[in-house]
C-alpha cells in the first residue's frame, strides 16, 4: 500500500467487516432476506414496547427532582479497551439492570471487536420478558442494511441504533423509515453539529450524542454539552452516550436537560451493580420486598372443597380469603359447574371491592413475575376469591367452567401442558409436590406461565427443608419466592412453625375434614 493512501478509521474498518458479515448472513439458507420477511409476516417477532415512553419512566420520575433515565449496556469488549467483562452472563446482567430501574438495555451484537451476538440479545429479551414493565431492548450495532433491522426485530429488539457518521443521508433516511415501518423508533447517534442537523431533519424522537468519536475512539465529555442547545424546546429525548463513569458526569448532563444516559463499561465492571446505578443517578433505593406484601396484613387462608352455599357463607364470615371448588370427579368434594355457579353468584354479590389505592406513580416498578402477580392480586381483587381446581380435564372443559362458575382463578393439579395458561382467561395456580430426597421441579420458578404456585409438602421436616430452599433461593436473587402452602396432613403446631419460617402468602386447607374443623383452623390461623 502506498504511504500516500489514507489508513481507514476504526469506524470504516468495522463498517467494511459488518458489510461482509451481512452478505454472508443474507446468502445463508434459512436466513435470507426472503426468509426473514416471511417470518415477520407470520408475526413470529416478539411483541414490541414503545421505547420513547419507556425511556421517560425511571425510579425518580415521580420525585420533585427527577434524574435522567438509564440505558444500561451489555458490553463484553471494545476496540479501545479490549476485554471488559468476557465471562459475564448476559441474561443475569440484563435482569439485574431491569430490576435496578433501567429503562433501556443496550446489547452490542457486533462479534469481532465487541464480542457480542444476536443470541446475546435473544437471551436478554427472554430474561426480562416476564417483567410487568420491562425495559426496552436496543440493538447496539453498526446498522447499514435493512436486513439488520429485520434481524433485530425478529430477535427481540424494540429499537435499533443508526449512526449518522457512517451513513449517507439517503441511507440514513431509508433505514430510519424502514425501522419505523416495523414499529421501532430508532436511536439516532450523532457526534457533532452537522450530524445533529441531519438527525433533526429526520424528525427523530430519540437522539443520542456519542461523546466518543468513532473514527478514532477518543472521548470528549463536552460533546453532549455543546449540542444541547440545538434540541431545546423540541419534542424529543436527548441521550448522552459513552464515557460516563460517575455521579458528577450525570449531574452535569441533568442540569443541561439531558433526559437519559447510556452507560456500559462502568456498569460491566461494577462490583455491586444495583448500588452503583442508584449512586450514579441519585435514584431512591428500590426495595426487594414484594409489592404483594404491602397489601397483605397476614397470611391468607384458602379453603378447598366448597360444595354448598352455607359452607361458602360460613367460611366467608370466618375470614377465609379464597374459596375453591373441586371440578375433578375423582375427588370426594367434587362439584359440577352448574352447582358452583349459584354459590359464586351469592359470594360475588356479598363480597366487598378492594379499597381505592393511592394515585399510581408514573413509574411502574420492574418486579419479578411472581411478586408482580401477587401484587396485582392482593391490590385489585375483592375477597373471597373463587378458584376452580382441575386435574387432567380437557382445556375446553376448563374454559367452559370458568365462564359458567364465574371463577377468579384456575388451579391445575395434573400434568396439563404449560401452554394452556395462555388460553385460560384467568390467572392460573399450579400445584407442585415437594418431597424429601427429591429435587423440586424447576418449573416452580419459571416466569411467564402460571401466576402462582401451590406447594404440597410430602415427607415431613426434610421435605419442609427442601421447600425452604425453594422459597429462600427466590425467583431471582434478592426476591423471596411467594408460595401457597398446602396444609393437608400437617399438624397445627407444625403448621404454625412452618408458616413462621416460610412466610407463605396463603395456606390451603382441605374441606374434607369437615366445615366445623376447617372453621376452627381458619380462626386459629
Amino acid at each position: 500500500m502506498s504511504t500516500s493512501e489514507k489508513k481507514p478509521t476504526i469506524l470504516e474498518t468495522i463498517y467494511a467487516q459488518r458489510a461482509k458479515d451481512v452478505e454472508v448472513a443474507k446468502s445463508t439458507p434459512g436466513t435470507t432476506p426472503e426468509d426473514l420477511s416471511t417470518l415477520l409476516q407470520m408475526n413470529l417477532a416478539p411483541p414490541l414496547i414503545q421505547v420513547v415512553p419507556r425511556l421517560k419512566r425511571n425510579p425518580s420520575t415521580s420525585s420533585s427532582s427527577s434524574s435522567p433515565s438509564l440505558m444500561a449496556e451489555i458490553k463484553r469488549a471494545s476496540p479501545s479497551k479490549g476485554p471488559i467483562a468476557m465471562t459475564t452472563n448476559v441474561a443475569q446482567q440484563a435482569l439485574t439492570y431491569a430490576l435496578s430501574g433501567a429503562s433501556v438495555i443496550s446489547v452490542l451484537t457486533e462479534p469481532t471487536w465487541f464480542k457480542g451476538s444476536l443470541f446475546d440479545m435473544r437471551l436478554v429479551r427472554q430474561a426480562i420478558d416476564a417483567l410487568p414493565d420491562r425495559p426496552a431492548v436496543l440493538r447496539k450495532e453498526f446498522i447499514l442494511d435493512e436486513y439488520q433491522i429485520m434481524e433485530a426485530r425478529l430477535w427481540g429488539a424494540d429499537t435499533v441504533l443508526l449512526i449518522v457518521a457512517m451513513l449517507s443521508q439517503e441511507r440514513l433516511e431509508t433505514l430510519y423509515h424502514y425501522s419505523l415501518s416495523l414499529g421501532m423508533e430508532p436511536l439516532v447517534e450523532v457526534n457533532n453539529a452537522d450530524e445533529m442537523r441531519r438527525a433533526l431533519g429526520l424528525g427523530s424522537k430519540m437522539i443520542g450524542v456519542n461523546n466518543r468519536n468513532l473514527h478514532n475512539f477518543e472521548v470528549d465529555m463536552g460533546t453532549t454539552s455543546r449540542l444541547v442547545e440545538m434540541v431545546k424546546e423540541r419534542d424529543l429525548v436527548l441521550c448522552a452516550l459513552s464515557g460516563i463513569k460517575g455521579p458528577e458526569d450525570v449531574r452535569v448532563y441533568k442540569e443541561e436537560g439531558v433526559k437519559a444516559v447510556l452507560v456500559g463499561e462502568a456498569l460491566m465492571r461494577a462490583e455491586d451493580t444495583g448500588k452503583f446505578i442508584r449512586e450514579l443517578l441519585d435514584w431512591p433505593e428500590i426495595k426487594t420486598q414484594g409489592e404483594g406484601e404491602k397489601n397483605r396484613e397476614r397470611t391468607w387462608v384458602k379453603v378447598t372443597g366448597v360444595r354448598s352455599e352455607s359452607e361458602a357463607i360460613s367460611l366467608t364470615e370466618t375470614g377465609t380469603d379464597i374459596l375453591s371448588f373441586v371440578f375433578d370427579p375423582q375427588e370426594k368434594t367434587y362439584v359440577k359447574p352448574e352447582e358452583a355457579a349459584p354459590i359464586s353468584s351469592k359470594i360475588r354479590a356479598a363480597r366487598l371491592s378492594p379499597s381505592a389505592s393511592a394515585a399510581v406513580s408514573p413509574y411502574l416498578r420492574s418486579t419479578p413475575w411472581f411478586t408482580a402477580q401477587l401484587g396485582t392480586l392482593t391490590a385489585t381483587y375483592a375477597r373471597p376469591l373463587l378458584v376452580g381446581v382441575f386435574n387432567k380435564q380437557p382445556l375446553a372443559y376448563i374454559q367452559h367452567t370458568v365462564a359458567i362458575s364465574q371463577l377468579d382463578l384456575v388451579q391445575l393439579n395434573g400434568d396439563e401442558p404449560s401452554g394452556w395458561t395462555a388460553h385460560i382467561p384467568v390467572p392460573v395456580i399450579r400445584q407442585f409436590t415437594v418431597a424429601k430426597n427429591e429435587s423440586p421441579s424447576q418449573e416452580i420458578t419459571r416466569p411467564g406461565v402460571h401466576s402462582f404456585c401451590l406447594l404440597d409438602v410430602q415427607g415431613g421436616r426434610e421435605a419442609v427443608g427442601e421447600l425452604q430452599r425453594v422459597v429462600e433461593k427466590g425467583e431471582v436473587p434478592g426476591w423471596r419466592m411467594p408460595v401457597i402452602l398446602r396444609a393437608s396432613g400437617i399438624e397445627e403446631e407444625a403448621l404454625v412453625d412452618i408458616i413462621r419460617s416460610l412466610d407463605p402468602w396463603a395456606v390451603d386447607l382441605d374441606l374434607e375434614i369437615g366445615v366445623l374443623d376447617v372453621v376452627k383452623r381458619v380462626k386459629g390461623l
